[in-house]
């Protein structure tokens, strides 16, 4: 079923920085003890919040609870509902109970009070692409020479964007686009979780970023990127790399998968 889905993840602490506050983890083809069959491929990252205590627990605490919870926790049937719409109810599931460890944890060790994490997840299951996110980490697919911004960023700057006060593209103008608006953990409330489910073409690439990526390099450049490079090792590097020359003032996390 996933016999020709490639990934490659690769994480840099970036020119600035003295610890790396970003994670990932992916369940693929070659791991055992999940049922890949019923759930699908897993893939998430998480990057710690700046500015906030141990970003670095809350993202490693946010990727292995949602991978936990997603394959071994119970998720309620909804009545007509088919295998994607319930695995997308469990996506969300899976980042609600994050958001909690995050928050009880925190809780019991003052020294981590506020602690938190932006995640976004991506799930491959039968033909489809199933999407769970908080934050302003990003996922992106490469379809026919193109890339789509698939996830909505929960950040100040894009509610300006949602109120017309300015035009999609002009984020990086504005003092607002590292103000984030939803947080696993953070001290305070969950919200809302961003779903989608899309159907998988053969040959579509995704892309799963901190914002240590796409707060330097453009969608644009992105897309260039991934139009030069096949590999998902080629793609990793010249992503991470081109984030590196353009200062790399933050820690930068990348996941690309060809499907």
């Amino acid at each position: 079923m996933f016999e020709n889905v490639n990934h490659f993840e690769q994480s840099d602490i970036g020119l600035l920085r003295y610890n790396n506050e970003d994670s990932y983890l992916v369940v693929d083809q070659y791991c055992t003890g999940y049922d890949l069959e019923k759930f699908g491929l897993f893939f998430v990252i998480a990057d710690g919040l700046g500015g906030h205590a141990a970003g670095e627990i809350a993202s490693k605490m946010a990727c292995e609870e949602a991978v936990s919870v997603y394959y071994n926790g119970d998720a309620m049937a909804r009545q007509g509902s088919d295998g994607s719409e319930l695995n997308v109810s469990r996506l969300e599931k899976t980042i609600r109970s994050a958001h909690h460890k995050i928050v009880n944890f925190s809780n019991e060790h003052d020294e981590l009070r506020g602690m938190g994490t932006t995640l976004s997840t991506l799930v491959l299951s039968d033909g489809k692409a199933l999407i769970a996110h908080v934050g302003d980490s990003r996922i992106y697919r490469f379809r026919n020479h193109s890339c789509e911004r698939m996830t909505i960023d929960h950040t100040e700057n894009q509610l300006l964007i949602d109120t017309g006060k300015i035009q999609s593209g002009q984020e990086s103008n504005h003092c607002y686009r590292h103000i984030i608006t939803q947080a696993l953990g953070g001290g305070g409330a969950l919200n809302s979780v961003f779903t989608r489910a899309e159907n998988v073409r053969r040959g579509d690439r995704f892309l799963l970023c901190t914002d240590g990526l796409h707060d330097l390099v453009t969608d644009n450049e992105i897309e260039n990127i991934l139009i030069e490079h096949s590999s998902p090792r080629a793609t990793s590097d010249a992503l991470v790399n081109a984030a590196i020359r353009k200062g790399g003032n933050d820690n930068v996390t990348v996941i690309v998968i060809q499907t």
